[in-house]
């Protein structure tokens, strides 16, 4: 049976008192209404910068259903995931690997989101440094891969500042009403992921 993958990271406390300790746990049904929340309360054009083409706006429990089916299993192409703050067990965000393939041992990162509680805080780049470790640690890949609208510049800063190397960069790449967004394409390989982590972490 598989067993749900959890994981906690520590980092330099924000505050004298407070440190920021999460987990990642399995996203599922009971998680639907929070995501909801988040997202529903933005406007379209934030909805489709987090969402891309996978969802449509309103987001509704029957998407949630379709995007998790399947997903989350030994063997899945989708691992999907809540951001857990470790002390409160609070939901603070979201994120998910996708499109897993096993043979060509590459997936793609995607649908990151930190609550509005716990945005600007620090939780986002802890939150992606522990999907690296499913990554490349428990899943094994060779490469990681997402993309980032070219305007989303704190989203493409984070991804820079753990790791991610800019492939591509594509033009009108998504419609958006009226609008052509631009799109960086970006990705991680393995022995990208074990440089970046014996240079943050010396012995």
């Amino acid at each position: 049976m598989f067993i749900r993958f959890m994981i906690n990271y520590e980092q330099k406390p924000m505050t004298k008192e407070q440190q920021i300790v999460i987990r990642l746990d399995y996203f599922t049904e009971e998680d639907f209404d929070d995501l909801i929340s988040w997202v529903n309360h933005t406007d379209p054009a934030f909805f489709m910068k987090w969402s891309g083409p996978t969802f449509t706006y309103p987001l509704t429990i029957e998407q949630l259903h379709n995007y998790s089916e399947g997903a989350n299993k030994s063997g899945s192409d989708a691992f999907i995931f809540k951001v857990v703050v470790d002390e409160t067990n609070e939901a603070a965000g979201h994120l998910a690997l996708r499109n897993i393939d096993s043979y060509h041992s590459c997936a793609r990162l995607g649908k990151v989101l930190i609550s509005p509680d716990y945005r600007g805080k620090g939780f986002a780049k802890p939150a992606i440094r522990k999907a690296l470790e499913f990554a490349f640690e428990y899943l094994d890949l060779n490469r990681l891969a997402l993309g980032v609208f070219s305007f989303n510049t704190p989203a493409y800063q984070l991804y820079r500042e753990t790791g991610f190397t800019e492939e591509g960069y594509f033009r009108d790449f998504r419609r958006v009403g009226d609008e052509y967004w631009d799109m960086y394409e970006m990705a991680m390989l393995k022995k990208d992921y074990i440089q970046k982590k014996e240079n943050d972490d010396p012995a």
